[in-house]
């Protein structure tokens, strides 16, 4: 018996922030908009905290590295022409993510 999207665990601390950001929103997200609440969840510091040059490095690997993993997993929609990505998968996905289906709001700061 094969395994179905989202059963593996999430492994990358920096996957399960995207995971842990997305399921924030009820919408797309930007990928820039993305990185900084990866990295502002990394850091520990406000939004506002996080600066360009950290933002860009963490643009860059997800865009190239952890959205096209999350999204071979079935747990992200990652359009990389627009570069806009949503969660797809929320029970498997809260597992690994160390979030609850019930937290998702409709609008982040």
């Amino acid at each position: 018996m094969s395994a179905g999207p989202g059963t593996k665990p999430i492994t990358s601390p920096r996957r399960r922030f995207v995971l842990r950001a997305l399921g924030t929103f009820a919408y797309p997200v930007e990928l820039r908009t993305l990185a900084t609440h990866v990295v502002a969840t990394r850091e520990n510091v406000p939004l506002e905290a996080v600066d360009e040059e950290a933002r860009e490095r963490a643009a860059v690997q997800l865009h190239h590295v952890d959205l096209p993993a999350l999204t071979a997993a079935g747990l992200v929609e990652y359009d990389p022409e627009s570069r806009m990505a949503v969660r797809t998968e929320t029970r498997a996905g809260d597992r690994y993510a160390g979030t609850a289906i019930g937290s998702r709001r409709s609008d982040a700061a």
